[in-house]
């Protein structure tokens, strides 16, 4: 393959800025193209922002001598379009949400995520090679059909080069006066928010001062939010939590986490889960529950615990919060851990996955 340029054709459902896997494809754009390959973008929806760095799924032509990496994440329609390719085939494998998390919530993207993995044991045959992020979402291609030595497993490289300029300074001037715990991501039942609560309501019971922010829209599911709401009521913790919305802007996300005491994560479900990775870059310790990805994402920068026991959750929480060594030990550990996920560990682990695919090719 390195007889003349490579042209890489990346593919997926919808470029749109903040999102992970298109962080993920513009990094990987860009190491590729460093490496003096030709890089094309293509999407069923490409956000306006990216116009002009991105064209239409319906743009791609194969030639039978390009490299087609089609990103799945969820049924899309230009997956027929990768499945037909004459080029050389890789699908990028995210997880698909289970689709009863969308039930009563979204009936949409229900029938979208069903269908996607009802799809994922043809895929098996469709495509050369399969690349995974996480050794649960390779158990899942295996299960699947697919050979284990068609698949490999490359680290999800986390855009942390946004929070390279400074924090808000106001905002940080008052939260490193709060001793607060942080949750980031949507406020939907998939997050299972109700969990957090639980524990924080044990952690509150026993260090009153704390309190609990939850950045993430709060749109997605009005009922979910009622019941949200009911429980803060009941357990009397509506001065200790607080819920921003969405934040978008860097350098307020980086207030956020660069002062939070640890970051809580009790997700039904996560293929994968940047926050945990973004917290770890601050020197933040996530706490994460127990479900795969979660724990291999964490490693040694975190603290695993089983939501289903709220208490005992709470008490590993209570302890961290009390013992400044330890935590100044976990919070080292973390700083580390993310460094497992930056660009140029993505750089190595491509490097390496070609020269193993490829190698007897050139």
């Amino acid at each position: 393959m390195n007889r003349s340029p490579l042209t890489l054709n990346i593919m997926t459902a919808v470029l749109a800025p903040g999102d992970a896997i298109g962080n993920y494809i513009f990094t990987k754009a860009r190491i590729f193209r460093d490496w003096g390959a030709r890089v094309n973008l293509y999407a069923d929806f490409v956000d306006p922002a990216y116009a002009g760095r991105a064209s239409p799924s319906s743009f791609y032509r194969a030639t039978g001598e390009a490299l087609l990496w089609y990103h799945y994440s969820i049924y899309a329609d230009n997956v027929e379009i990768a499945r037909q390719s004459a080029d050389y085939t890789v699908v990028d494998f995210h997880g698909i949400s289970p689709p009863h998390l969308f039930a009563g919530q979204d009936a949409h993207l229900q029938h979208l995520c069903q269908k996607g993995l009802d799809l994922l044991p043809a895929l098996a045959d469709d495509f050369d090679l399969a690349v995974v992020h996480s050794e649960y979402t390779r158990r899942q291609l295996l299960d699947n059909g697919f050979a284990a030595n068609t698949v490999y497993k490359l680290p999800l490289c986390v855009d942390t080069s946004r929070f390279s300029g400074a924090e808000d300074e106001a905002l940080a001037a008052r939260l490193s006066q709060l001793e607060y715990l942080l949750f980031i991501g949507r406020i939907v039942p998939q997050k299972d928010i109700l969990a957090l609560l639980q524990i924080f309501a044990h952690v509150h019971a026993r260090r009153p001062q704390t309190v609990l922010i939850l950045v993430g829209s709060r749109h997605l599911a009005g009922a979910y939010q009622r019941q949200l709401d009911t429980y803060i009521r009941r357990k009397k913790l509506g001065e200790r939590v607080l819920f921003t919305g969405q934040v978008n802007n860097p350098a307020v996300l980086a207030a956020l986490l660069n002062h939070a005491c640890l970051l809580l994560v009790t997700s039904e479900w996560e293929s994968f889960c940047v926050p945990v990775v973004e917290a770890m870059y601050f020197g933040t310790p996530p706490v994460v529950h127990q479900i795969p990805p979660l724990p291999e994402v964490t490693g040694e920068g975190g603290i695993i615990i089983d939501k289903a026991q709220p208490e005992a959750a709470a008490n590993k929480i209570l302890h961290m919060l009390a013992e400044k060594d330890p935590y100044d030990t976990l919070s080292a550990r973390a700083r580390r851990r993310a460094a497992s996920f930056t660009d140029e560990a993505l750089r190595r682990a491509l490097l390496e996955m070609l020269q193993q695919a490829f190698g007897d090719r050139q």
